[in-house]
């Protein structure tokens, strides 16, 4: 391995093994091939995974859907947004707790038509999180219920983490700052 201090060579790129640099040429060998392969048979490339894809279209439209519908409606109107979304290889629930964030959180169920596994995630800014792997018999109603709680509670608790530790109710703003009651600003 060339250690990362080594000056640079000749042309401005650094020494590689050479080893490395093979492995390289192999991959890159490889991969014309396989751009090859689609060209000539591009059929062969385009049907691959089409089975497993249909298969878990079905089950997000008949399963996943359904229930995230269901804690979707518990959550309108208690949080600026939540939506339900669904595409051909993924499925899953957006919410924005309040208007002064500027980003969402989701909750993913994504087919991987590749290893032929569906894959839980938590999803949003300083929040990724891969929770569960599973085949797609695995998926029911229930595993769905436990994994939407799971990812509202990671939410509301990290809501709950930055909420300033003495602010124990929220703040009453109609009372009078004549009424003796002493006011601190915080910046979050």
């Amino acid at each position: 391995m060339v250690p990362l201090s080594k000056p640079l060579e000749g042309n401005g790129a650094i020494s590689m093994d050479k080893a490395n640099v093979e492995r390289i040429h192999l991959l890159l060998k490889r991969h014309e091939q396989m751009v090859e392969d689609k060209r000539m048979h591009p059929e062969d490339f385009l049907r691959q995974n089409e089975q497993f894809q249909e298969a878990f279209g079905r089950i997000a439209r008949s399963t996943i859907v359904p229930v995230l519908e269901e804690v979707k409606d518990i959550l309108v109107g208690k949080v600026e947004s939540a939506s339900i979304f669904h595409r051909r290889t993924a499925a899953g629930l957006r919410i924005k707790l309040d208007r002064w964030e500027d980003f969402e959180r989701s909750l993913l169920f994504f087919g991987d038509a590749s290893t032929q596994t569906v894959r839980v995630t938590h999803e949003g800014v300083g929040f990724g999180l891969l929770s569960q792997k599973m085949g797609l018999h695995q998926v029911t109603a229930a595993l769905i219920e436990d994994e939407a709680m799971k990812f509202l509670k990671r939410l509301f608790g990290q809501e709950q983490l930055r909420r300033p530790m003495h602010a124990t109710e929220p703040p009453d703003r109609r009372r009078s700052m004549a009424a003796g009651a002493a006011y601190e600003l915080v910046r979050v």
